[in-house]
C-alpha cells in the first residue's frame, strides 16, 4: 500500500484489446488488493463494500465478484497479501550469516516496523473487532502469518543453538516476537496517540531492549 491514496487509486495502465498478459493480470490483481486495503483502512469492515472497492479501483463489479465471492473473501485476500509481503524478509533471516545479537536486532526492526505500519494496524483492528462474527480472519492471520514467522525465527535461532540454553526454539521465537511487537501494537491499535508518538520515536530502543531482555533469558551464561 502506498502512503499516497491518489497513486494507489489510479487505475493501472492496460493494453488495448485482447487478453491481458500474465504480468499485466498480476499487476491488476495487486492493484485491486492495494485499493481494497486502502478502502478497508479508511472505512473499516462494515463501512466497506465490494462495489465501493470496484469503483475505487476503476474496475467493474463483475471483475471483482469473479475473483471474490463476497466481502469476507476480499478482506481475506487483502490480509493474505499483506502477510506474504511481511513474511519474505523474515524467511530470509534463517539463511543469513549475521551473529546472534545483530540478527535479532534486524529481525526485531522488521517485526516492529511492519506491525506499526498504518495498514497493518487498521487490519489488526478489524480482525479484533470482527473476532466474534468472523473468527476466520484471526485464524488466517495466525495460521498464515504469526505461526510461519515463528517457525522462520526459530530456524534462524537454530543456527546459533550453541549460544542458547533453550530447547524449544519455537517457544523462544514466540517470546521474542511478543517482546518486540505486542505492547507497541496494543498502543497503536488502541490509538493512544501520545504513547504512539513515543513508540514511533523510540522504536530502535524498543527493539534493542527487547533483544537484551530476550538474550539475558535465553543465552548461555
Amino acid at each position: 500500500m502506498s502512503d499516497g491514496d491518489d497513486q494507489v487509486l489510479a487505475p493501472p495502465a492496460s493494453r488495448r484489446g485482447g487478453r491481458p498478459s500474465r504480468a499485466e493480470a498480476q499487476r491488476r490483481y495487486e492493484h485491486l488488493l492495494d485499493v481494497a486495503g486502502c478502502v478497508f483502512m479508511k472505512f473499516g469492515f462494515d463501512g466497506t463494500s465490494v462495489d465501493a472497492v470496484a469503483e475505487a479501483a476503476g474496475v467493474s463489479k463483475r471483475t471483482v465478484y469473479a475473483r471474490y465471492h463476497d466481502k469476507n473473501e476480499l478482506f481475506s485476500a487483502v490480509l493474505r497479501n499483506l502477510i506474504e509481503r511481511w513474511l519474505v524478509p523474515i524467511r530470509q533471516f534463517q539463511f543469513g550469516t549475521s551473529e546472534l545479537e545483530p540478527m535479532l536486532i534486524e529481525i526485531g526492526r522488521h517485526l516492529l516496523t511492519s506491525a506499526l505500519a498504518p495498514q497493518a494496524v487498521s487490519l489488526h483492528r478489524i480482525i479484533v473487532s470482527e473476532s466474534v462474527r468472523r473468527p476466520q480472519f484471526g485464524r488466517l492471520a495466525n495460521a498464515e502469518g504469526r505461526e510461519p514467522a515463528i517457525r522462520a525465527i526459530a530456524a534462524a535461532l537454530r543456527r546459533h543453538a550453541d549460544k542458547l540454553r533453550v530447547n524449544d526454539l519455537e517457544r523462544a521465537a514466540e517470546h521474542f516476537m511478543a517482546l518486540v511487537v505486542d505492547s507497541s501494537l496494543r498502543v497503536a491499535v488502541l490509538d493512544l496517540s501520545s504513547v504512539r508518538r513515543n513508540v514511533d520515536n523510540d522504536a530502535d530502543n524498543i527493539v534493542r531492549q527487547a533483544v537484551d531482555v530476550f538474550l539475558n533469558g535465553a543465552r548461555n551464561k
